[in-house]
């Protein structure tokens, strides 16, 4: 929101409008006050828009007088002229005052203060205004400070001397940019949040602490990471291993907990449905398409512009490239110059990328073709017309005069074309191309590994590749990196037909990965390296049938596995060698009834502690794939369920939300205003769900650490993905979700609080089913507190949902007491 004018102009409008008020002002009625003097103060002296100006809005069975912004942010109560607020006599010229001296000596604006805070807190509005043409008094209608409404402290205007003396605070007050700054929250209340406990970490010592693996889980871990990370990227097993475990982009993820309308819309929001955005070819097989790639994105390519892939983090864009250069074109690659520069794990840090780039070409034309581009044969090719040029000139009559002379001045002029570095790797590119009929092929990958400024000079440098050195060039970059560098201009003449690589379906991957991970482990793929260690082999190879078996017999673990990692295949293999590793699973007593019974089905909570834990003994939120979905930045109880609220609203049919699955913001905030949240709540739990990819934006941009928190302009909109589903519709009701949380939950009942933390450092089964479940009446209590609950959530029944995994852990307790 943005003002309609200046501070300045404001000033003058209030002075006119002081000026013109008549002597009877003083017997106006509530409508003469609004439409005389509080209609002008806030059009034409604070410059708020009519079209962000609500009247008389009904809600609850009340109606406010003014709410000023969308969503609403001010709510404006209006009194006659005649009722008058009477000012306590304090000896100060501040207008700052203590709102319980006010209402303790002024029924009137008792009155008028405990209507106006009723609509502020029923609609999540933080800021309340009353005014009756003479006096106008500013507060908080909300505080998530911990403060009581009462013993805050207000601006008091106590007639229109003040208001034209202190018009400076008022605009700094409840002026539309002044309100989007906070300025008032910064002036009446902490910055920083008070009264919310301390979280039951701070009671166990050496928290978050590392849970160190046993000496079975180190070798697993270490198995895993070259089994399923190491062999299939080395050049013995590359092309076998695209063959056998290559899984086609853009299969609907069988297990997803989102309509298939939305996974199939994954990147279409990136882009305006205007001309001049470019159009989006998913990689996806089709009979027409050569290679996976459209006849129109292969003719832009050889129009000399790069192929660019967009796909986010973990999708399979370096799987799409390899599968495409070794096996789908490896025929038309025997004659082609393939240069592959992985931008992610090949140039450092503080290394120019387009320097970078250069030299990795040449080293790779040098070890891969045996091309040296300074070999003087080659040189002499590459510049065969400018030497019969130069015999032709000025120094040609030389040849058969002085012919030492005539070798001289040729040496001298190709040392003078060879000097420029990128000029004669241009030219040896295109004599390669032309001269030898080679495609060059320049494939740019791993990008999106770097910071946003080495993923934009990558794609300038391809699209450089590409048009003047008339080479074929793959570019793969986030979705974030080309949208900021369109927007910023630093991408001019981008291609009008993108490749799009969405995720395939993950029990697909799993299932030939571990497959082909257990053909090494088992010798029917041999592997140098595993040479000398068939004891630990036969271990793994246990853990990876157990693996396979579970994820074919268990819905539960694929369902899991897909949403839970919203298809980052990175992620998902990651996650999988964490559980064969992790010091939170029993791996020994895995392999040991796969030793005896031939088959086992991993539990699903084996699954969740890896993914909750990780390496450490307790839930630590920056390590975590999970997010606390019950965390609070104030002391209010209702917070512990407004990142739910938020999810399960961007996952209803709400009517503002378009085809691609995406709700505005602005309505957001005012749908949980509805139920008492104030903006600053919720654009705090947006930005923590978006950093933990339960939602996302359509910019796909994420939020930055300050000192008071998560930063960042607020996006136009959010939608839900499968890890936000997953962690509302499945996990937040378990008993291992609910156990991790609790020690990184404040817990605003004191007494109840003192219930959990005693022993929170115990791993007692008993003794950690005895605090969830407290824990968990806690929650139900709080929840049956809220006054207002939305028809599309509600928690009591997504508790009950989780009911079998609780019971599951009191039988297992009952065993334990009756040995």
């Amino acid at each position: 929101m943005k003002p309609t004018h200046d501070m300045s102009t404001g000033e003058t409008a209030l002075i006119d409008l002081i000026s013109s008020m008549p002597v009877d002002s003083k017997t106006w009625n509530e409508a003469d006050t609004r439409h005389h003097f509080i209609d002008i103060l806030i059009h034409e002296v604070l410059g708020w828009g009519r079209e962000v100006t609500s009247l008389e809005r009904h809600e609850g069975g009340e109606y406010s007088d003014y709410e000023l912004g969308k969503p609403p942010e001010v709510v404006i109560e209006a009194k006659r002229a005649g009722v008058g607020f009477e000012i306590p006599h304090e000896g100060t010229a501040s207008i700052v005052r203590s709102i319980r001296s006010l209402t303790s000596i002024s029924k009137e604006f008792k009155a008028a203060f405990e209507q106006a805070i009723s609509y502020c807190s029923r609609r999540g509005i933080q800021i309340g205004v009353v005014s009756n043409s003479s006096q106008v008094i500013v507060f908080l209608g909300v505080r998530t400070d911990g403060v009581p409404l009462i013993d805050g402290k207000c601006l008091v205007f106590g007639d229109h001397t003040a208001l034209l003396e202190h018009f400076p605070r008022l605009w700094q007050a409840i002026s539309p940019s002044a309100v989007q700054r906070r300025e008032l929250l910064k002036e009446l209340t902490s910055i920083i949040p008070s009264g919310v406990p301390a979280k039951l970490s701070s009671y166990i010592s050496g928290y978050p602490s590392f849970r160190y693996p046993s000496d079975s889980q180190q070798s697993l871990r270490m198995l895993s990471d070259l089994l399923i990370e190491d062999a299939p990227n080395t050049p013995e097993y590359r092309k076998k291993f695209l063959e056998e475990c290559y899984c086609e982009s853009g299969a609907l993820a069988r297990d997803a907990l989102l309509g298939k309308n939305i996974l199939a819309a994954r990147y279409a929001a990136m882009f305006p449905p205007t001309e001049q955005s470019p159009s989006l070819k998913g990689v996806k097989r089709d009979a027409s398409d050569r290679f996976g790639i459209s006849q129109e994105v292969v003719a832009e390519a050889l129009g000399r512009r790069p192929i660019v892939i967009i796909g986010d983090v973990g999708v399979g864009k370096t799987s799409f490239i390899r599968n495409l250069i070794y096996v789908r074109a490896a025929d038309e690659m025997k004659n082609a110059v393939y240069i592959y520069i992985d931008l992610g794990s090949q140039a450092n840090l503080g290394q120019d990328i387009h320097e970078f780039l250069i030299e990795e070409i040449e080293r790779q034309l040098l070890d891969n073709y045996a091309v040296d581009l300074f070999e003087d044969t080659f040189v002499r090719g590459v510049y065969h017309g400018e030497i019969k040029r130069f015999e032709k000139g000025i120094y040609g009559r030389l040849k058969d005069s002085a012919p030492e002379k005539f070798i001289e001045k040729q040496i001298e002029l190709l040392e003078e074309l060879t000097k420029n570095r990128v000029l004669h790797l241009q030219k040896c590119i295109q004599h390669l191309s032309k001269g030898r009929q080679k495609q060059v092929v320049l494939s740019i990958d791993n990008a999106d590994q770097r910071e946003l400024r080495d993923q934009q000079r990558a794609f300038l440098a391809a699209q450089e590749f590409a048009s003047i050195w008339q080479a074929l060039v793959l570019v793969s970059i986030r979705p974030r990196t080309y949208f900021a560098s369109k927007n910023a201009g630093s991408i001019s003449a981008y291609p009008q037909r993108i490749l799009t690589i969405s995720p395939p379906r993950v029990d697909l991957v799993l299932e030939k990965r571990l497959k082909f991970s257990l053909d090494l482990a088992e010798g029917r793929l041999p592997l140098d390296r595993l040479d000398g260690i068939t004891i630990r082999l036969d271990s793994i190879a246990l853990f990876l049938r157990a693996l396979i078996y579970s994820l074919k017999n268990a819905k539960e673990l694929g369902e899991f596995m897909s949403n839970i990692t919203g298809g980052n295949i990175r992620e998902v293999l990651e996650l999988i060698k964490g559980i064969i590793g992790s010091p939170n699973v029993d791996s020994d007593k895995i392999i040991t009834i796969m030793e005896n019974d031939g088959e086992y089905i991993i539990p699903l909570h084996e699954f969740t502690k890896a993914a909750l834990l990780g390496e450490y003994s307790h839930y630590d939120s920056k390590s975590s794939l999970a997010l606390n979905l019950f965390d609070v930045r104030y002391p209010d109880k209702r917070e512990h369920f407004l990142c739910l609220i938020l999810v399960s609203y961007l996952g209803s049919d709400t009517p503002g939300k378009s085809t691609e699955g995406f709700v505005p913001t602005q309505d957001i905030c005012a749908e949980l205003g509805r139920f008492g949240f104030v903006v600053d709540q919720v654009e705090h739990a947006l930005r923590r769900l978006t950093n933990k990819k339960l939602i996302e934006t359509t910019e796909r941009v994420t939020f930055d650490e300050g000192l008071q928190g998560l930063v960042g302009d607020m996006p136009i909109a959010f939608r839900v993905t499968t890890i936000g589903s997953y962690h509302c519709n499945r996990w937040a009701s378990t008993f291992a979700y609910m156990d991790a949380m609790l020690v990184d939950t404040p817990i605003l009942d004191p007494s109840l609080r003192q219930d959990i933390s005693r022993r929170i450092d115990s791993f007692d089964i008993s003794e950690r089913l005895r605090r969830t479940e407290i824990f968990d009446l806690y929650l139900l209590k709080c929840w049956s507190e809220l006054s207002e609950k939305p028809v599309y959530f509600d928690w009591p029944t997504v508790r009950a949902s989780g009911n079998r995994s609780f019971d599951s852990v009191r039988r297992a307790v009952d065993k334990k007491g009756n040995r």
